[in-house]
């Protein structure tokens, strides 16, 4: 039987659309690369291991963390390298290291994953998949699981959206990265053109519906640590939270 690869690398080309104003790579960008990569790596160990989920269910994204150490900029070229670090009853973590061509360390991430039936909504048991998938339990990206993001409590800005067809992906779900560029906007565009993403810490709890409006709410806790969070305009509840470290 053909091997599944434990570990999985995708080279990517940070274009012109995957830049800011001032040819910084986006960390819309940076995201988009990091669960493309996944899915990659995912779709070739089904291909050897055949197919993990029980027909209608989807992975959910519950948590995201990202540490970055190296500006990115268009032109850049860059590979992301991808690994499944465990497999529990209910959650699984993958970890991302990114590295630009010459070798050195960009950023790095790890994110927890559930399965969800959409029908029900309820998280499914992950004992099919645990069989099957290749870990790397003594490789980490950054030392740790995504972290818990705190509520926000006193917000001093606010945007509203109305979420579109555009936003959604093929799980029929409001994009990930969605939200996270919901937060980043809430930030004014002096403060993104002189500060640059130190790190960024995600919690999906709800997701948004075609539509619906939400409210990215914001929160400043320190001279460059920022709590953000995603809002249902109808029901009141969080859809996300963030917390955004700028240097």
């Amino acid at each position: 039987m053909e091997q599944a690869p434990g570990i999985w690398t995708e080279k990517y080309d940070v274009n012109v659309y995957d830049a800011d104003i001032n040819g910084r790579l986006k960390i819309t960008a940076l995201c988009n690369y990091l669960q493309n990569t996944a899915w990659r790596h995912y779709s070739e160990i089904e291909k050897v291991k055949g197919a993990m989920l029980e027909s209608g269910h989807i992975w959910a994204m519950m948590r995201l963390e990202v540490e970055i150490y190296k500006t990115a900029v268009w032109g850049n070229k860059l590979t992301v390298e991808t690994w499944s670090k465990s497999v529990g009853k209910v959650s699984a973590f993958r970890d991302y290291d990114v590295t630009d061509n010459n070798g050195t360390r960009i950023a790095a991430a790890t994110t927890t994953w559930v399965v969800i039936d959409p029908v029900t909504k309820k998280i499914q048991p992950l004992k099919s998949v645990a069989e099957k998938w290749p870990e790397q339990k003594d490789k980490s990206a950054i030392g740790r699981e995504a972290g818990k993001v705190e509520a926000v409590l006193n917000p001093v800005a606010s945007t509203e959206y109305k979420v579109k067809f555009g936003e959604f992906d093929v799980n029929r779900h409001v994009n990930n990265v969605t939200y996270i560029d919901w937060m980043n906007e809430t930030f004014t565009k002096e403060y993104l053109e002189t500060h640059e993403i130190k790190s960024l810490l995600i919690n999906f709890m709800e997701e948004a519906q075609y539509g619906g409006h939400v409210t990215a709410v914001l929160e400043k806790k320190d001279e460059n640590t920022f709590a953000c969070a995603v809002i249902k305009k109808e029901s009141g509840k969080e859809a996300a939270r963030g917390e955004f470290v700028f240097k």
